[in-house]
C-alpha cells in the first residue's frame, strides 16, 4: 500500500515547522589533498589497487550546532539523501555536486529511508506538538518525494514506548512491510506511516531471504552465528563479525557475504567470505583487507560490496575497500586522515560508490561491477 498523500495541516501537522532551511551555497569539490599524496602515507595498503575519487563534495553545514548524529546516504537515482544534526536532511545531486533540497529538523536526526517510493525523514520536532495524554512523543516524521516535495508531516507518538524514548546507541531505519521500524540501541518501535502511531517492536535487523528455484531460506545473524531456516535449515558453527548481504550471479546459486575480523600472524585484517546460502559446504574467500574494524558498509542487489574499514587504533586512518560480486578486491581509497567518531555511510549505485563521512563530505568512488570470471576472483574453500 503506497503512502497516502497527506496534506500539511492534518494529524499533528500543526507542528509543521515555519522555519525555512538555512540558505546554503552550492556544494563544491573539497579535495584538499590529492588522492596520490594521501596514499603515500598509508604503507599498510602497499600492493593493493588504489582508487581515485570521481568527485569529493563538501556539504555546507552549521558548525555552531553540535553534530549528535549523521545518517545516509540513501540513493534515489542521481540523488543522495543524507542527515546530520548540523544540517537536517539534504538531497545532494552526487553527479553534479549540487544541493537539490534541504529540510530543517530539531537537534537529533535518524538515517533517511526510501519507503514505497517516497523518502521518510525522522528527527526531533522543531516545534513539539501537543499529543494525547498517556502517549510519549518520540519525534516527527516527514514524508517527501525524491524531488523534495512534502507529502506528509506528523508526530511520532505512542503508548508503552518509554524504553525507546530513553534508549541510546546506533540507529537504523527499516521498511517493515507496511510499517516503518526505527531502531536505537537495543530498542525499537514500529511506526504507522499514515498516522505516526508507534508501538514496541523487535530490535533485530530484518532477515535476508535467499531463493533458488522453488526453494527459499530466511537468514539471520543470531549471537554472531548465521542461522538459516526454510527448505533445508542450516547454521554455522563459528561466529562472524557482520552479515553483509546476498550475492546473486547468473547461473550460480545464491551466496551469503559476510565480513569477519581476524588476523594473519599479528596483523589484524578483515576477511570477506561468501558461503553458499543453500547450506552446502561451498565457500569463497576474498583477498583480506588490513584493519581492526568496520565503520560502515553497503551492498548492491547483485552482491557488489564496499566496506569502510578502520585501519588502526589511531582512530584517524580509515579507508573504503570495494569488492565485486565475484569477490574480487577492486580498489582501496583512504579517507581524509582525521579523528573520526561518526560511522561512515556507504551506498552503491550501478556505476559508482557514494560515501558520506565526517558529517559534511560526500565522496564518489568508481564502480564495482566486473565480469564474474575476471582475474582476481576469490578462491574456493569449504565453508569455515
Amino acid at each position: 500500500m503506497r503512502l497516502a498523500l497527506v496534506l500539511l495541516g492534518l494529524l499533528a501537522c500543526k507542528d509543521e515547522p515555519r522555519d525555512r532551511p538555512m540558505p546554503l551555497p552550492p556544494v563544491s569539490d573539497a579535495r584538499l589533498e590529492s588522492d596520490a599524496a594521501r596514499a603515500d602515507k598509508w604503507p599498510e595498503l602497499d600492493g593493493y589497487p588504489r582508487a581515485t575519487a570521481v568527485r569529493v563534495i563538501e556539504v555546507p553545514t552549521r558548525i555552531d550546532v553540535p553534530r549528535f548524529e549523521v545518517g545516509g546516504p540513501v540513493l534515489v537515482g542521481d540523488l543522495a539523501v543524507v542527515s546530520s544534526s548540523q544540517l537536517g536532511f539534504a538531497g545532494i545531486d552526487w553527479r553534479r555536486g549540487t544541493v537539490a533540497w534541504t529540510k530543517p529538523t530539531g537537534e537529533h536526526v535518524a538515517p533517511p529511508l526510501v519507503h514505497d517510493g517516497s523518502l521518510v525523514l525522522i528527527a526531533s520536532c522543531l516545534n513539539p506538538p501537543a499529543i494525547p495524554r498517556g502517549e510519549v512523543l518520540l519525534g516527527c516524521m516527514r514524508v517527501v518525494t525524491p524531488t523534495g516535495i512534502d507529502q506528509a508531516y506528523m508526530a511520532i507518538r505512542g503508548k508503552r514506548v518509554g524504553a525507546f524514548a530513553s534508549a541510546a546507541g546506533e540507529q537504523a531505519i527499516y521498511s517493515d512491510g507496511t510499517a516503518i521500524r526505527w531502531r536505537r540501541g537495543e530498542s525499537a518501535v514500529a511506526i504507522d506511516p499514515l498516522t505516526g502511531i508507534a508501538r514496541p517492536a523487535e530490535a533485530s535487523a530484518p532477515p535476508l531471504v535467499a531463493r533458488h528455484g522453488d526453494q527459499q531460506w530466511t537468514i539471520e545473524q543470531l549471537e554472531g552465528r548465521i542461522v538459516a531456516t526454510g527448505t533445508r535449515p542450516w547454521r554455522t558453527e563459528n561466529e562472524y563479525t557482520q552479515m553483509i548481504g546476498l550475492v546473486s550471479l547468473p547461473e550460480h546459486t545464491p551466496m551469503l557475504r559476510i565480513a569477519n575480523l581476524g588476523a594473519y600472524g599479528s596483523l589484524p585484517e578483515i576477511n570477506v567470505i561468501d558461503i553458499d546460502a543453500t547450506g552446502s559446504l561451498r565457500a569463497a574467500v576474498a583477498r583480506p583487507s588490513p584493519g581492526i574494524g568496520l565503520l560502515g558498509w553497503g551492498a548492491a542487489a547483485n552482491g557488489d560490496t564496499a566496506l569502510a574499514v578502520r585501519l588502526d587504533t589511531s582512530l584517524r586512518r580509515d579507508y573504503v575497500v570495494g569488492y565485486a560480486a565475484s569477490a574480487s578486491l577492486l580498489w582501496m581509497y583512504p579517507l581524509p586522515e582525521t579523528p573520526r567518531a561518526d560511522p561512515v555511510g556507504v551506498a552503491i549505485a550501478s556505476d559508482a560508490v557514494v560515501v558520506f563521512h565526517d558529517g559534511n563530505q560526500l565522496t564518489v568512488l568508481p564502480e564495482l561491477s566486473v565480469p564474474p570470471t575476471a582475474p582476481g576472483a576469490a578462491r574456493q574453500n569449504p565453508t569455515p
